[in-house]
């Protein structure tokens, strides 16, 4: 049985008061008028090719944000931006709150610091939209590890690789990645809580991972140290911050990453020819380019809630400015 759509009873009761031939020509079929339907044109336009981007809150749902600034449509705060029309994501108020569960209200703050002291801080934090909120004790952005393992394990297939997590906040993945044997790890994020949340998730049985509060465009490791880096969404996050901060982490990861070394990352922010052109320089070889691509066994990208790029770390030294 066809369902009819409420375009097919529209044209139904358009002709309903209208008799219909009583003959019709097998090569002529009756055919409704068709209708001059225009898509709605957006009130404003971005203030440059790079301003309005699309941003993947869930495999499922796509939603516009605005980075890194634009005019808001309206008074009224629109999703995944805060008061003055910035996307929340690139803002670290953001992510101390999501991280520590708090609702927006100013207070002291108790951070463990990367040599095990602690520290106290009266904080403020943001009001988070209800539509902005994630579980503040885990959550996976894009993916799980169930879905990236397959990429993960076909481009980085030595466990006793020096790997790298940037951005690690409440993500679990990066765990399960540990139990499954790439324990030469460290993980690092710009907000302590993040960090802290990350403490909790590895326990102290998890004791070969070193977390760090650190910043992208200056990691604390030696050059040339790191095997494999994984950006699930961190590097959307920092673009959205800002395109020279965006710029700099790309270029650290450069100076990080030892030869024959990658970077996977899993982003849907960002755009391809942004994203692609940041490292389209000697430092690095494209593996993934964000289209459709297959691990050894079938696994689809379509299936990691976004894009996946790699690159492949050359022989040329890295050239300090």
């Amino acid at each position: 049985m066809s369902t009819m759509t409420p375009l097919h009873t529209n044209f139904i009761a358009a002709f309903s008061s209208t008799p219909l031939p009583t003959r019709r020509s097998p090569l002529r079929p009756l055919q409704p008028p068709r209708l001059p339907i225009q898509p709605p044109r957006l009130p404003i336009q971005p203030s440059s090719s790079s301003a309005l981007r699309s941003c993947r809150i869930s495999p499922l749902l796509v939603l516009p944000i605005i980075s890194p600034t634009t005019l808001s449509l309206s008074s009224k705060p629109a999703i995944h931006q805060d008061e003055e029309g910035n996307c929340v994501f690139g803002k670290k108020e953001y992510w101390d709150e999501i991280y520590s569960g708090t609702t927006g209200v100013n207070g002291d703050d108790t951070i463990n610091n990367n040599d095990g002291s602690i520290t106290t801080t009266t904080t403020t934090t943001v009001i988070v939209a209800p539509e902005d909120r994630r579980p503040s004790e885990s959550y996976s952005w894009y993916c799980g590890w169930d879905e990236l393992a397959p990429f993960w394990t076909m481009l980085v297939p030595d466990t006793s690789s020096r790997v790298v997590i940037a951005g690690i906040g409440n993500d679990p993945s990066p765990v399960q990645m540990y139990d499954a044997g790439w324990t030469n790890m460290m993980a690092y994020d710009y907000s302590r809580r993040g960090v802290d949340r990350a403490r909790e998730l590895f326990a102290p049985s998890r004791d070969g991972v070193e977390l760090l509060t650190a910043d992208a465009t200056d990691l604390p490791l030696e050059t040339s140290s790191v095997d494999a880096t994984l950006d699930k969404g961190t590097l959307d996050a920092i673009f959205i911050t800002g395109e020279e901060i965006f710029r700099r982490s790309v270029r650290e990861m450069g100076r990080v990453t030892a030869e024959g070394g990658r970077v996977v990352s899993v982003s849907t922010v960002v755009n391809p020819d942004v994203l692609l052109g940041e490292f389209d320089t000697v430092y690095w070889e494209n593996v993934h380019d964000g289209s459709l691509a297959f691990a050894e066994d079938g696994e689809a990208t379509i299936d990691l809630g976004a894009e996946l790029y790699s690159w492949k770390r050359t022989g040329v030294p890295f050239v300090f400015d």
